[in-house]
């Protein structure tokens, strides 16, 4: 957890949590992001498994996420996708938890959430402007996307 903490008293009503839960299986990719999204001021926890995403769902609460940055294939093995099954099984039981898609593996923009752009997505590697401009949109009004934003 960060040792900064954002303060909600002044956000408006409706601002969703600061926090940001970041699942990769690339312990690099993880410390990276996580250290972007903290020096930027955002509240960061990282998962490399589904396991770990759902122990941290359960400690923290749905409600206490901000949206969900989540690595398309959670091993090395492209046939299995398990962080797009995580996206649906959470956006079904969370409707409004707002969530990034991410992955290397180009075959990934043709899942039928992504192509249709019911969900963003991210193809590695990304720059960390373009990702901090999707948790900046996505924590903020995750209806529109920014208008600068890299598919």
């Amino acid at each position: 957890m960060s040792d900064r903490t954002p303060e909600y008293s002044d956000q408006p009503s409706g601002h969703r949590p600061e926090l940001v839960l970041l699942i990769d299986d690339d312990a690099g990719i993880r410390y990276v992001l996580q250290e972007v999204l903290r020096h930027h001021g955002y509240q960061a926890e990282t998962a490399a498994t589904v396991e770990e995403a759902e122990k941290i769902k359960q400690r923290l609460g749905a409600e206490a996420i901000g949206m969900v940055i989540v690595d398309v294939h959670l091993t090395t093995n492209p046939r299995f996708q398990e962080g797009y099954a995580l996206y649906e099984e959470w956006v079904a039981l969370h409707p409004t938890l707002p969530f990034l898609l991410i992955s290397g593996i180009s075959t990934s923009q043709n899942l039928p959430a992504i192509s249709s752009g019911a969900v963003p997505f991210l193809a590695k590697p990304f720059t960390m402007e373009a990702l901090l401009e999707w948790v900046q949109q996505l924590l903020s009004d995750p209806n529109t996307p920014p208008d600068t934003a890299i598919k």
